[in-house]
C-alpha cells in the first residue's frame, strides 16, 4: 500500500492516522502527513508513492470503522462500500481484512469508485497465511486459504524457503455467538479459508500474515 492510498483512504478518520504517526517507530510518516497538503501540491512521488510497511497498515486499519461488502460468487469478486441488492451470498468485511486478503490499495479504490475487483491470491496448491491469533490454553490459531479443500490432522506445514514449520493440530470447533460470527465463518469458509489451531516446530513462531506455505510431503 502506497502513503498516498493510505491517507486518501483513512482520511475520514484522521485521528486514528495521528495517533498511529504517533509513535516513534513511524516518525517519518508523521512529518510527512504533517505536511501533506504541501507534497500533494508539489507532488513529490517519493513520498507519495512510497509502499509503507505492512505493520504501519495494519495498525491503521485496526483502528478503522470503516465497513465493506464482498460478493464473493463472481471472478472476480465485487467489492462494495455499500449492501447490494443482489441475491447472493456475500462477506462483511473491515478494513484489516481487506488489507490481509487483496491489499490496501483495494480499500482505496473501493472509497473512491464505490466499489472495486478483487481476486484472492493465486496459490495454487500452497497455503495462505491470512492471521494468526495466539489463544489462551489453545495455542496459535491461524487463518489459513487453501484451494485444495480442508488441512489435515497432523499435516506439517513449511515455509517456502524450508527453515521454519508449524504442525496442523486441529479445525477446533469454536462456538460463534451471535449469529453474524457464525454465518461470516460459514461465508469465509466458501471461499476455502479455515481456522486451525498450529503448534511450531524449530522455534519457528507464528507466521507471517499474507506469506505462502506448503505442505511437507516428505
Amino acid at each position: 500500500m502506497k502513503f498516498w492510498e493510505l491517507t486518501s483512504a483513512f482520511r475520514t478518520e484522521h485521528e486514528n492516522l495521528k495517533t498511529v504517526f504517533a509513535k516513534d517507530c513511524w516518525k517519518k510518516y508523521s512529518i510527512a502527513y504533517e505536511n501533506l497538503d504541501s507534497i500533494v501540491a508539489n507532488q513529490d512521488r517519493d513520498i507519495l508513492d512510497e509502499i509503507i510497511p505492512l505493520q504501519l497498515a495494519k495498525e491503521v486499519c485496526a483502528l478503522s470503522k470503516l465497513k465493506f461488502y464482498l460478493y464473493y460468487q463472481a471472478m472476480p469478486h465485487h467489492l462494495y462500500t455499500g449492501e447490494r441488492a443482489h441475491h447472493e451470498d456475500y462477506e462483511m468485511l473491515n478494513a484489516l481484512d481487506i488489507l490481509l486478503r487483496f491489499g490496501g490499495n483495494f480499500i482505496e479504490e473501493a472509497l473512491e469508485y464505490g466499489m472495486a475487483y478483487v481476486s484472492p491470491k493465486e496459490i495454487g496448491a500452497d497455503i495462505e497465511v491470512l492471521d494468526v491469533f495466539k489463544v489462551a490454553q489453545m495455542g496459535l490459531l491461524a487463518f489459513l486459504r487453501t484451494t485444495n479443500g480442508p488441512l489435515k490432522n497432523g499435516e506439517r506445514l513449511v515455509s517456502l524457503d524450508e527453515q521454519r514449520s508449524w504442525i496442523v493440530q486441529e479445525e477446533p470447533f469454536i462456538l460463534l455467538n451471535p449469529y453474524a460470527a457464525q454465518l461470516k465463518r460459514t461465508q469465509q469458509i466458501q471461499q476455502g479459508i479455515r481456522q486451525y489451531l498450529i503448534s511450531p516446530l524449530k522455534g519457528s513462531g507464528k507466521p507471517k500474515e499474507t506469506e505462502l506455505l506448503k505442505i511437507d510431503r516428505r
